[in-house]
This record gives structure tokens, sequence and C-alpha cells, in this order.
């Protein structure tokens, strides 16, 4: 399913909710992030109504930290997943209750653990032995912190980006964890609720991210029975992915539903976890349809037989396509009617040669003026992006939800180097 299929076309022309792209860029300016509140709301519903009603949703604010954005899905009953202090300071003022907060990601420092215990989050997930001592030093027998352990499985998966088995940064490797467990249990400052596990990124299979879940439920189950543990939370990450071009099937969420719920229904046959809680903290999955990366076409010129169309944005604004090494979906927002005919490469304005979102695209005839759209974009967009490279403008990022239009965040001009020296 391709990705431009979730916008309206009227007259050729690319709609946001009924808010035609002409319109909306000549009141906000270009290079843009632009993002539609109904296809958030559309992800979520269609996601909540797939999943076992044991299971909750994190929304995960690292894909798209933008306050408004994370208001669309505090409001409509998500919970947050926070990897910084930053972020977790953004949930709250965002309105997500301190109890539907989870932290993850390795390396958190003392000052974020601290900020976390002191505003009473519902988990901070521990991913080192450093951490939980970090964590039991912060902590209190008057009021025990919330942890869940995230564990590193010896155990690797064949599609996406992988986040387990091996030697991995992130969590703690299962030979390893049940001493860390054993620790925690006996510790009062700190209540053991549960594990987490995130299997990895842009995983569009529902067999494979099943896989995972059961290869884990199983690790569960074991550990819990070993430690006589009653489990309170099985958080199974995030990582589901969508889809990039008309060949991609969208992730079978009602199948994934599905087999979580056979999942769910083995691990009730044991006292142990009678009373878990069940989590699952997408972010792609949620908003990156979503959203548009809008830049308006500044120059056409061939080399040695190849067509460059250059843009007024570039990587900086958008680097993930490049990090990713993939083709995100792109096409001319004012000739969406038009017969993809023409093979290019989209290039920005930046001194180097990496700046190219795509590479042997088809399009319409491009023409100076036109506005190109990199769809997708929005999650791991704007703040994704190296936005002080070559000290261009910032884009600025606007939301349309209910048939008006937003601006979420100005766009601004780099400052370094400008300011005078502070002695310190």
């Amino acid at each position: 399913m391709n990705p431009k299929n979730l916008f309206k076309i009227k007259s050729g022309t690319l709609n946001i909710s009924d808010i035609d792209i002409g319109t909306i860029v000549k009141k906000t300016g270009s290079p843009l992030y632009i993002y539609d509140a109904a296809i958030m709301h559309s992800q979520m519903k269609k996601l909540k109504s797939a999943m076992p009603k044991e299971v909750t949703i994190h929304y995960a604010v690292k894909a798209n930290p933008n306050m408004a954005v994370a208001e669309v899905f505090q409001k409509l009953g998500a919970g947050a997943e926070v990897a910084s202090g930053s972020e977790l300071t953004l949930a709250i003022k965002a309105g997500f209750k301190p109890e539907k907060i989870i932290f993850a990601g390795p390396g958190k420092s003392e000052q974020e653990l601290k900020l976390a215990i002191k505003n009473k989050i519902g988990s901070i997930n521990v991913e080192s032995e450093t951490e939980l001592l970090r964590v039991l030093k912060a902590s209190t027998a008057k009021r025990p912190t919330p942890i869940a352990l995230r564990v590193n499985l010896d155990f690797a998966l064949k599609k996406g980006e992988i986040m387990i088995g091996g030697p991995r940064k992130f969590g703690i490797d299962e030979t390893q964890i049940k001493s860390l467990a054993k620790k925690a249990l006996n510790d009062s400052c700190v209540e053991l609720t549960g594990f987490h596990c995130f299997p990895g990124t842009q995983l569009a299979n529902a067999k494979t991210l099943a896989t995972a879940y059961r290869q884990f439920a199983a690790w569960v189950k074991i550990t819990a029975t070993n430690l006589k543990m009653n489990v309170k939370t099985i958080n199974f990450g995030g990582g589901l992915g969508i889809p990039f071009k008309d060949s991609d099937a969208e992730l079978n969420v009602k199948a994934l539903g599905k087999s979580l719920n056979t999942i769910i229904n083995d691990l009730r046959l044991s006292p142990l976890f009678s009373k878990t809680r069940f989590l699952i903290e997408p972010g792609r999955y949620l908003v990156g349809p979503s959203g548009i990366y809008i830049s308006r076409i500044t120059d056409i010129k061939k080399s040695r037989g190849e067509t460059f169309v250059i843009c007024e944005g570039g990587i900086h604004h958008a680097l993930v396509p490049i990090v990713l090494n993939k083709n995100y979906p792109t096409a001319i927002l004012n000739k969406m009617n038009l017969q993809n005919s023409k093979t290019v490469t989209i290039a920005g304005p930046l001194c180097t040669s990496a700046d190219q979102f795509s590479r042997r695209v088809k399009l319409p005839q491009a023409e100076i003026g036109d506005l190109l759209g990199v769809f997708n974009s929005g999650a791991y967009g704007y703040t994704a992006g190296m936005t002080l490279f070559l000290s261009h403008p910032t884009p600025p990022e606007a939301l349309v939800e209910n048939g008006n239009l937003y601006i979420i965040r100005k766009p601004k001009k780099p400052e370094h180097g400008t300011r005078s020296r502070i002695k310190l």
C-alpha cells in the first residue's frame, strides 16, 4: 500500500483534510513538515481495535516529539514511552498522566533517573546493572520506584532492523538478568513489575513480530517461575513497520492482535500472570503515514544524461531516508493526476554529494516552482535531521486537525557564531 493513497486529491493537487497543499504552503512557507491529525486518529483506531483489551498502547515520543503531535495521542487515550529527560518533561506538559509514562533507552543519566522518580512515572525500563544501582540510590523504601528489566534475548529475527540477539548496547543479556532481578526483588526501594523486550524496528510482518512476542513470553514465563515472581507488566516494545511502496504489504494488525491474544491466554493459565498488564510502544506506525516533507523545486539540470531535480530543502531536514538508504514515496504534490514518466534524481541545496533524497525515481515532468513531497515523514523527520548543517533556516512544522491549519513549530534561522562569546 502506498502512503500517498491516504490523502485526498482534488484537481490534481494533494489535499490535507480538504485544504489544498498550495493554500497551506502560501500560509506557512516552505520547506515544511505537514501532519494530518485525521491519519493519526485512523492509525490509532486501527491498532487499538485490533489489540486484545489487556494491551495498552504507549506512543513512542521519539518518533515525533512535537508537543502538538503528542497531545493528539494523549487525547486518544495512549500512554507515552520516552527516551530522555526532555521527552519526559514534554510528555507531562502534553497531558500524559505520569503513571502512563514509561522511560526506556540505554545510558540514562542520574539526572534523568531522578527526574523520572520525582515525577512518579509508571516505569523505568532498566537496561544495565549500573542503571539499576543508580535507580536504587535515588529511590526510597517509603516510595519504591516501579521498574522493568529490558532483556536482550538470545534470539534474532531475520527481517527489519534487529535489536535483540548477539552483543547489543540495548537491554541486559538473558544470562545476566536473573541475578539483577533477584537484587531488585530483595530491595525495598524498587518494585520490579516485569520485563521489557524490543525486538527491532520497521517490522512490517505480523508473523515476524508474533514470533518475537512468543519467544519473549516463553522466556518471561520460565524466568518468573524460577523467581516465583508475580508479573505485573510485560512490555513487547514497538517497531511496528509501515509500507513505503505499492508492493509493500500493510502490517496486518488484526493477525498480530490474534497472536497476542493467544500468547496472553496461555500466560493467564499460570497464577503468576493473573493480573499482568501488557504494553506495546509504537511510534512510526502511529505517526509516520500522517506526515509529508514539502520542498519547492528551485532548479532542474542535466549531467551526463541524468536529470537532477534540485529542491530548496535537503537531507539536513530529512536525513532518515539517506540513513536507511531507502527511497521514500515521493510525488509532485501539484501534479498528482499526471503520469510518472520522467526518471530523475531528487537532490537538495547542500554542498555534499549525500544530499539526494531519492535516486532514479519516476515523476511527472517537473518544473521550477513545483511542490515536491516526501511521504511517510511524520516519524523521524524534523528532529532526526541535522537542521543546522550549512546554516540553512529550519523548516516550520504544521498540523491540520478538524479542518484547521496550525503552525506547531516556527521556522528559525541558525544563530551559531553570531553572538558574542560568554566568559565562564
